[in-house]
């Protein structure tokens, strides 16, 4: 599956499933556009990147902030003239029962899960719109579509983001521009081994899988598919 010519922009790409997802968008041609925050993460990217360096156009950005998102969009354009995919992968997690927590954690969740995404969209989808055409993926999480006890502000905060993928795949029909939503269960990450490790980690979805799904909906082959909500569950 070849991206030769296309320009990929990955929010998260930073983070450690997004690390997974930038190496392979840029090694199957695409030049992958990565907003960072933190100067160090994208120092490491770089470092674990190695000649696929130069594949990858990292612009600092704070995404929780509109005026730095939408600077950042300004450049990639300017830059690659052009943004074919636009991947929406930041997030975060934070549990805690709903009487033993307050709204400051709703408001976290929000600003991590959905404000972000909902940044990127605004900056991105004017451009794809006018273009005719482009690939959006964003991520809702199995908390949200199979919610249980002790995380009700994540599992919200990510139903908000599924929500507003499927409203916006009304909205886009016609335009030549498909958005589509991915929910994974949790990933197999350094993280999550560290946080959990009474867990069996060989049932939980590998971050090359959720790469290569993110692959296949931003080809041409997924040109036919619109609002929708992908399970990537793994073995649990």
């Amino acid at each position: 599956m070849s991206f030769s010519s296309s320009v990929t922009m990955v929010t998260g790409g930073t983070g450690q499933l997004g690390r997974v997802v930038v190496r392979r968008f840029a090694e199957a041609g695409s030049q992958v556009v990565v907003p960072y925050r933190t100067p160090g993460k994208w120092e490491e990217l770089q470092a674990e990147l190695g000649p696929l360096t130069s594949r990858v156009d990292g612009l600092h950005a704070d995404l929780i902030d509109e005026a730095t998102v939408q600077r950042a969009v300004a450049q990639a354009l300017a830059r690659h003239g052009r943004i074919d995919h636009l991947l929406c992968l930041a997030g975060g997690f934070a549990g805690g029962r709903f009487l033993e927590t307050g709204i400051d954690l709703w408001e976290q969740m929000l600003a991590l899960n959905l404000r972000p995404t909902l940044l990127a969209l605004h900056a991105v989808l004017p451009h794809l719109v006018e273009r005719g055409s482009g690939r959006v993926v964003t991520v809702g999480a199995r908390q949200a579509v199979e919610p249980s006890a002790g995380a009700p502000a994540y599992a919200a905060s990510k139903a908000a983001v599924i929500v507003l993928t499927q409203s916006l795949a009304r909205e886009l029909r016609g335009t030549g521009v498909t958005i589509n939503c991915i929910v994974p269960s949790t990933i197999d990450t350094e993280t999550n081994r560290r946080t959990m490790p009474k867990a069996d980690p060989t049932k939980w979805v590998k971050p090359e899988e959720v790469a290569a799904l993110l692959l296949f909906l931003c080809s041409p082959e997924a040109e036919a598919i619109n609002g929708a909500v992908i399970p990537i569950y793994g073995k649990l």
